[in-house]
């Protein structure tokens, strides 16, 4: 039976003895907690950073969400701002939440972290892709596609929408997912294995030739503070043993997101718990640093805001489809970033998701498996349930438009634009969500259908709120002495919407500034 972990703090006056110390004490060995360890290390403080599990349990993708005029982006010939990024990540990463402060931070200091990241380690390398680059080949449909993104070339992928509706109309379109290379030949690895935490791996193997210190199977699971209030370090557990580390300067909880507890989803997300959710990311994800800062205080936000996928491709070919609701209608443009389909889908029609396709789409050999086929919309419209006429209507009053190259009620973008007709396929996506990458599950509910798995890869995106330099915020409205944060223990850039690669940048730019704050406080004690 497991422990029962208290979150409640520990005074320092009943600490007798203490196990270790050092200015900046990090919390989670993951991409924040790295971050924010080689930001402190850069200050020239002591810093010790601590893992429960025997290694970093948060090994992720490996796309970056950057832009304002990269190297990479350069390189490709796109040009974009600082600006122009913001309007775009303001629009896709709300509507309404977004820290402004945060964001415009991040946009302006996106191309000073890029070359931070490449200093560490992160093999991100501008230019054409190499012949060899299993990133550069073309998928069976002519379409390069990384993890389901459109690969634009030169290491960047469209990982945002940024190309779909509504957010062309915003500001000029350009990728600014930016994909490690340099990682190996096709015939070495597959893409996934190759792109699987290589960011992650790169800070990691970059602190290990620095003065940063690492306590493995170390867990902490509660703050000790002083008189005043202020974080004066953690309790924890070591091989069984309780452990007390003094911070000098500050604690920086980087510690993941609450994923994996079940009672704060069912608390703060109740979508997620009425369904099964099966081996989703890595078993740290169970709130505990969120639950160690609200225990002293610190104010949580945006617990409510979620991300989940709607993997509709690849091949990126099938965006040329149409989307249908339980209804057998289309609800969202096709072309859109799958995280904004998946959110449309679960939030505004119950997680239920069919593609249509016909055979000019649909690929000899693809590993997707239709759910019906037929030469009939009206037998497809009985055969699936839909309401007498209406997958009728919905590809007639599509077709009439697509013939015109134009989709008044989506916007759809041209290129995926093709009346449909023929043989029908379609495919229920909850049955076929997507690949499954080893590690990665699928929420899964009960069904009185064919299917039984709806929408995949959920992320929780709510979190301790913290400050432009990781400062964790008290409810009461200042903030919590001598504590930071900093990943998915916060409320990160993405709330009510997402891109793919902006935990990646969010954890280490943010990661990295908290672990720089952390250390200045310890500089002027």
């Amino acid at each position: 039976m497991a422990r029962e972990i208290s979150t409640r703090p520990l005074a320092a006056a009943d600490v007798v003895t203490w196990d270790d110390e050092a200015d900046v004490v990090v919390v989670g060995y993951g991409i924040a907690g790295v971050s924010a360890a080689l930001g402190a290390a850069e200050a020239g403080v002591d810093v010790l950073a601590l893992e429960r599990g025997g290694g970093t349990e948060g090994l992720c993708g490996a796309v970056l969400y950057l832009g304002g005029g990269t190297p990479m982006q350069t390189a490709m010939g796109w040009e974009d701002s600082a600006a122009n990024m913001q309007t775009f990540l303001t629009a896709a990463l709300g509507p309404g939440g977004v820290d402004e402060e945060k964001l415009t931070a991040y946009c302006q200091g996106s191309v000073d972290h890029y070359h931070w990241l490449v200093g560490a380690g992160v093999p991100l390398d501008p230019g054409p892709d190499p012949e060899c680059s299993a990133l550069a080949a073309p998928a069976e449909d002519g379409f390069a596609d990384v993890g389901g993104l459109e690969y634009a070339g030169g290491g960047l992928v469209w990982s945002g929408g940024e190309a779909a509706y509504p957010f062309d109309r915003l500001v000029p379109a350009v990728p600014r997912g930016h994909v490690p290379r340099d990682l190996g030949t096709p015939e070495e690895r597959s893409v996934e294995e190759m792109l699987e935490g290589t960011v992650t791996k790169a800070l990691l193997a970059h602190a290990a030739g620095t003065a940063v210190r690492v306590r493995y199977d170390t867990g902490a699971e509660r703050l000790i503070l002083d008189p005043d209030g202020s974080v004066v370090g953690i309790e924890g557990v070591c091989a069984g043993s309780a452990v007390r580390i003094k911070a000098r300067g500050g604690v920086v909880l980087a510690t993941g997101s609450f994923l994996r507890n079940e009672d704060m989803l069912r608390a703060y997300c109740p979508q997620l718990p009425e369904m099964e959710i099966e081996a989703i990311g890595h078993g740290g994800q169970d709130g505990l640093g969120i639950r160690m800062g609200q225990a002293v205080g610190a104010e949580a936000i945006h617990m409510d805001a979620i991300d989940v996928t709607l993997l509709a491709t690849p091949p990126l070919s099938f965006r040329a489809g149409i989307l249908l609701n339980r209804h057998g209608q289309r609800f969202i443009n096709e072309d859109t970033y799958f995280g904004r389909s998946g959110i449309e889908a679960l939030l505004r029609h119950e997680g239920i998701a069919y593609l249509l396709l016909d055979d000019s789409i649909f690929p000899e050999g693809s590993w997707r498996r239709p759910s019906w086929v037929s030469d009939s919309l009206l037998e497809l419209e009985h055969d699936i349930g839909f309401p007498p006429g209406a997958l009728v209507d919905t590809v007639a009053y599509y077709n009439n438009h697509a013939a015109d190259g134009e989709d008044p009620m989506f916007h759809k973008n041209r290129p995926w634009l093709q009346r449909l007709g023929g043989t029908y396929a379609v495919i229920d996506l909850r049955a076929q969500p997507g690949p499954s990458p080893e590690g990665v599950g699928y929420i899964r509910r009960e069904s009185s259908g064919p299917a039984d798995v709806t929408l995949g890869w959920p992320l929780t995106m709510g979190g301790l709120h913290t400050a432009l330099e990781g400062e964790v915020a008290h409810v009461s409205g200042g903030p919590v002495d001598g504590l930071y944060a900093a990943g998915r223990t916060t409320s990160g850039l993405g709330v009510y919407g997402y891109c793919s690669g902006i935990s990646l940048g969010d954890c280490s730019f943010f990661g990295r500034r908290a672990g720089r704050a952390a250390a200045a406080r310890a500089r002027h004690r």
